[in-house]
């Protein structure tokens, strides 16, 4: 089993962590105030998948809820992100995801 070691940055707006990660393939975790995790999620860059009203949208949804945003660089392509996502949610189980969540992943990582 392939190990990934993600070193997490916390943001309180995803507005400044978009700006923080641009241009960075990333994982992404969006917790509440106790830092409960609720979604996760994988890009190539935030501020390209995030762009237009998207960031505003998430930060005005999350108004004053004390929502954190953990953000951590993999310099992996694309299918070894998605497989280190999967993984996150099969363990986490968020509530915010739909996807990966019923059966284990294909590919397992250690995380």
């Amino acid at each position: 089993m392939n190990s990934f070691k993600l070193t997490w940055h916390r943001f309180p707006s995803f507005i400044e962590a978009r700006e923080s990660f641009r241009g960075k393939r990333c994982i992404y975790l969006q917790t509440n105030a106790d830092e409960n995790i609720l979604r996760v999620g994988e890009c190539d860059d935030p501020w390209e998948r995030y762009k237009g009203g998207t960031a505003y949208a998430l930060d005005a949804a999350g108004h004053n809820s004390g929502n954190q945003y953990f953000f951590a660089e993999v310099n992996e392509e694309s299918k070894t992100r998605k497989a280190i996502e999967a993984n996150l949610i099969f363990d986490l189980q968020p509530k915010y995801n739909n996807q990966h969540k019923k059966k284990p992943p294909r590919v397992q990582l250690q995380c």
